[in-house]
């Protein structure tokens, strides 16, 4: 399949998608690339400390190998394991870090798994599994994959599994429910750091004796993900805000994040936390002016942006992350699903209502049906899909309607930056074909 220059953007990022040992102080590496997550090891006196175990077992041996050319299992036993947050791209390699007798110490936050306990009261797993598998692109053939924006695609004979419950990790044993708490093992003193971001059980490594700060997902190589595709409850961005400035303050010489290279140099760093932070303002407080002016979703997507200076930042490209996500979900946040229109107000004038009426105006459904195609001929793939929703509405098991919006689907998806867009909606192409061919049998 061709790669369009949105498709191959995230892979132009430096220290994505290659597998590599970095070197971040003269005691702490962080493996990248190996991984869907970053792995990182501080090196203390008697023992290491593993932050954060990837997802797939198979790629956490190998950086377990990679620790272990710098620091030999026999002098350096693994003391503590720290999870940063309860997503299982971040702990479902954890079998490989605790096999060692005894087994380490297991910490994370009180309130670790938050976001995958609220789905499972709700009963809304298997619609979020679904639903993250399109946005992983874990159902997309070998050629189409390209990863989620932050990291390499990653497949494993185990699963693709996001939630800690899900997959094979070693549950925590050690937790703390304050702002912070000193941590003293292998002969070093780390600080935990409650850093409520991407979600509400994150917490941040801090070793002040050379200023290296591991901060989990709270920051990446792309704008934040706000609103990822899969759905998500509310990721509060003034919570998210005060942790970045509360880890600025830090002056770190270095600063790993849970995905991508880390970025080195106290000045670097600010300046990465500061910008961050600035970001996740401006569009939250665009959104809230515009919202105050009477403007709805649809109106505020087309006029927030992020400034240049800002949206040139290679740190905040929208690989992973999307601003009118983020604006959509801002809004939603605060008022809920009412845009302001009164028309919505009312059910009884429902979609295929208004499909019907819009065939009748083309002129009947052959008709709608040449002006889709010719839309697509024109690259107006946008427009094809929505008029194919149109015709899918009134006949939604005709094999030309739905292969007309899976070709659709295929041209916006190749087109897309935000990865975890580009595969949902592959994945969604692929779904329509899928009906057809089984129709066909």
């Amino acid at each position: 399949m061709s790669r369009s220059p949105a498709t191959l953007a995230p892979e132009a990022s430096p220290g994505t998608f290659r597998p590599h040992l970095v070197q971040t102080s003269a005691h702490t590496w962080v493996c990248v690339g190996e991984d869907v997550s970053n792995i990182g090891m501080i090196k203390g006196k008697d023992g290491i400390v593993i932050i954060d175990t990837g997802m797939f077992p198979e790629c956490a041996a190998r950086a377990l190998a990679a620790f272990r050319s710098v620091a030999p299992a026999a002098d350096y036993p693994i003391r503590a394991v720290i999870y940063t947050h309860g997503h299982g791209d971040h702990t479902g390699g954890s079998p490989i870090f605790c096999a060692e007798s005894p087994r380490p110490e297991i910490w994370a936050k009180a309130n670790f798994g938050a976001e995958a306990s609220s789905f499972e009261h709700a009963g809304l797993m298997p619609l979020f599994r679904d639903r993250d598998a399109g946005q992983g692109g874990f159902l997309l053939p070998p050629e189409k994959r390209i990863g989620n924006g932050i990291a390499p695609a990653r497949i494993s004979a185990f699963g693709s599994a996001v939630y800690e419950d899900e997959t094979c990790a070693v549950p925590p044993d050690h937790f703390f429910n304050t702002v912070s708490t000193l941590l003293s093992i292998a002969g070093l003193e780390l600080w935990l750091l409650s850093t409520p971001g991407e979600t509400a059980d994150a917490l941040s490594v801090w070793f002040p004796e050379e200023k290296v700060l591991f901060c989990g997902d709270v920051l990446c190589r792309s704008f934040p993900d706000i609103y990822p595709v899969r759905g998500a409850g509310n990721r509060d961005i003034p919570s998210w805000c005060s942790s970045l400035k509360l880890i600025a303050a830090l002056n770190s010489e270095a600063l790993i994040p849970g995905h991508t290279d880390p970025f080195l140099g106290m000045e670097q760093t600010h300046e990465v936390l500061c910008r961050y932070r600035e970001a996740m303002e401006y569009v939250h407080d665009r959104t809230i002016a515009g919202m105050n002016e009477g403007k709805t979703p649809d109106q505020l997507v087309e006029e927030v942006r992020l400034p240049e200076h800002l949206a040139r930042l290679e740190y905040l490209g929208e690989y992973r992350g999307n601003v009118a996500w983020t604006v959509r979900s801002i809004f939603n946040q605060y008022v809920g699903w009412f845009d302001g229109n009164p028309l919505h107000l009312y059910s009884d004038f429902t979609n295929v209502e208004e499909a019907r009426r819009m065939i009748d105006l083309a002129g009947g459904q052959d008709a709608l049906l040449k002006s889709a195609r010719t839309a697509l001929e024109r690259n107006d793939a946008a427009w094809a899909a929505r008029l194919a929703d149109h015709l899918l509405a009134v006949d939604p098991d005709k094999a030309d309607y739905l292969l007309l919006k899976a070709d659709a689907l295929e041209v916006l998806g190749e087109n897309m930056r935000t990865a975890t867009g580009r595969n949902f909606t592959l994945t969604a192409a692929q779904k329509l074909r899928e009906k057809v061919l089984k129709r066909g049998k």
